[in-house]
């Protein structure tokens, strides 16, 4: 990002920053805007001059020509510059949109995964859609329409001045009452545009979570009415905007009213002046046509200024992304010496004075064997294993690959040296070809089949409409959950990284899928260094090396057969897989529950 996107701080200061990033533009908009507003007065001057004209004695015809001519170019030139200022204003809005847009899709590829863990989809979606949205309205209207409102005003205040002071007054008489007005309207719509922007998170996380869960809200008969937190986001956006409208509304309303009226003033004023002889009839039509426009054009600054607070909230949201600390990178070059890891006395908890989610975990997976992690739900293998690629990193001890700490390592040469396949898979909305190639961007065609064949993948591929160019839908909606798999696997297999890590590749997996997945697992397991969590112990009875964790700390570790002969919690994994294995749908127990112990 440039250094004046750097700069952009919350408040005015940070709408300058911003204007600054495509000064030249904005300042070309500016001055066209504003003299486009001052060429749209001419034509009131004109029919001022032109009434005078065609009432004197005898009628000047031929000063009203002129004067019809003058204003027709006076429009002309008005329209002319008008485009001038909308286009450049809009070219200049558009890149400092393209910009920030860049740089915080920079910005959330470098922070930590921490980051996400407080912040909802719907809330990171308001800010680098809504938020940075906002600003190409502040950048393309309301900042040149500000600056011809304030300008315009000024001179043809002193213009109107020195025609007649008196008359100049009466033209403003009814300001004060209007700023007043103003001023009730614009009371607390900082803190206002606060809560509609809290309640606009709110909303479009429930909204994402509606339509991601729309098939399990229609299976139990529901609609968005009945689904609470959409329902009451949108409800909450209801009550705000009628509180809004009672509390703000009628100032906004009075504004509107009071600041159009000043030919209320002018017109009995000036009909006194002329009758007294001390005003002229042109200078009476000049102020009659001319006057009401003095305080019109505020209008525009009204509404500009009422939507800075929002803006401005927007921009620290945007700032509050940007000044995130990225993932620390290491400057040194280490390399690894082999590809086996190593977990140090690791503790990890999501946040700071937490509770420990993994407590000083020891132990090793050596190189090119495969170490498997069990335990039951929640004993924290999957936030092991994230904690090899940086998705998260330890509170205290250190993970090591190859003798040398992750956090020693260049980040692209750690993810470099490491494939992951996890539980849930995601697909993007491209062609099966595109998705593959996330795994390796160079890669040939002819790599591609050949990793999807190892991976079971290449026959259901071959039978989609287009094969290989087919357009897979938002997260691979086209695809069972089996399919998807196998399409991770082969994309791990297509990267050919040394390490390999496995977060229950099989949890979905229907009987047949699992054969496949697990035939593509063996392929890709073979000669490396493989981290493998996996529920169906089955699966891993056969790896080098277990380690059974409970509650965040190890339990213990070793072969199957070891940990069979004396560890009673990997004992009781054992024979609850085993049991499962014999259940079937409707078999009695031999212990039947009690109706309430079913319920």
């Amino acid at each position: 990002m440039s250094e004046h996107a750097r700069g952009a701080r919350p408040g005015m200061g940070g709408l300058v920053a911003l204007l600054r990033m495509q000064g030249p533009l904005v300042t070309v908009a500016a001055l066209s805007s504003t003299l486009a507003a001052g060429l749209g007065l001419v034509p009131f001057f004109a029919v001022a001059r032109m009434a005078t004209a065609i009432y004197a004695e005898p009628p000047r015809l031929d000063a009203v020509t002129s004067l019809a001519g003058m204003a027709a170019g006076a429009l002309v030139l008005r329209a002319l510059l008008a485009s001038a200022s909308t286009v450049t204003a809009h070219v200049a809005a558009f890149r400092i949109l393209h910009g920030l847009r860049l740089a915080l899709a920079r910005k959330l590829g470098a922070v930590p995964l921490s980051f996400y863990a407080h912040r909802s989809t719907g809330e990171l979606k308001k800010t680098l859609m809504d938020d940075v949205g906002q600003i190409e309205a502040f950048v393309a209207h309301h900042f040149p329409d500000a600056v011809a409102a304030v300008a315009v005003p000024l001179v043809t205040a002193a213009a109107l001045l020195w025609v007649d002071w008196r008359m100049a007054l009466a033209s403003v008489a009814v300001a004060p009452l209007a700023f007043a007005a103003m001023a009730v309207a614009m009371r607390d719509v900082g803190k206002a545009h606060e809560q509609w922007s809290a309640i606009q998170g709110r909303m479009n996380a429930s909204l994402l979570e509606y339509l991601r869960g729309i098939h399990v809200i229609k299976t139990f008969g529901l609609s968005a009415k009945r689904f609470g937190d959409l329902s009451r986001s949108i409800q909450e956006g209801l009550a705000w905007m009628e509180g809004f409208m009672r509390t703000n509304g009628r100032g906004y309303g009075a504004f509107g009213a009071l600041i159009g009226s000043s030919l209320v003033v002018l017109v009995p004023a000036g009909g006194w002046f002329f009758l007294h002889g001390t005003l002229s009839l042109e200078s009476l039509v000049l102020f009659l046509v001319l006057g009401p426009q003095l305080l019109t054009s505020m209008l525009r600054l009204m509404f500009a200024s009422s939507n800075v607070e929002r803006i401005q909230g927007g921009i620290a949201r945007i700032r509050a992304i940007l000044d995130t600390p990225d993932l620390d990178e290491a400057t040194g070059t280490a390399a690894p010496a082999h590809h086996g890891l190593a977990f140090r006395s690791v503790t990890f908890r999501y946040e700071e004075g937490g509770k420990d989610v993994l407590r000083d975990v020891t132990f090793e997976a050596p190189p090119g064997k495969v170490t498997a992690l069990v335990g039951p739900s929640g004993a924290g293998k999957t936030t092991l294993v994230r904690l090899v690629p940086r998705l998260w990193e330890p509170s205290s001890g250190a993970v090591e690959l190859g003798g040398v700490d992750v956090r020693a390592l260049k980040l692209d040469d750690l993810l470099s040296r490491v494939a992951m396949v996890f539980q849930e898979v995601f697909l993007f909305h491209g062609t099966v070809r595109d998705n593959l190639r996330l795994g390796r961007a160079e890669a040939t065609d002819e790599a591609l089949v050949s990793a999807c064949r190892a991976a079971r993948a290449h026959d259901f591929i071959s039978a989609l409409p287009q094969g290989y160019d087919t357009v897979l839908g938002e997260r691979g909606a086209r695809l069972s959950g089996g399919e998807k798999q196998r399409l991770s696997i082969a994309r791990a297999l297509l990267k050919d990284a040394p390490v390999l890590l496995l977060d229950e590749a099989t949890a979905f997996a229907d009987p047949e899928n699992e054969a496949r997945i697990q035939e593509a697992l063996s392929t890709l397991c073979v000669g490396r260094t493989v981290l493998v969590v996996a529920h169906r112990l089955s699966t891993i009875a056969t790896a080098d090396h277990i380690v059974v964790l409970d509650g965040g700390a190890v339990q213990d570790q070793g072969t199957h057969e070891a940990l069979l002969a004396r560890c009673p919690l990997y004992q009781r994994l054992w024979a609850s897989h085993t049991d499962a294995l014999d259940w079937s749908l409707g078999e009695p127990t031999d212990a039947p529950a009690s109706s309430q112990e079913v319920a």
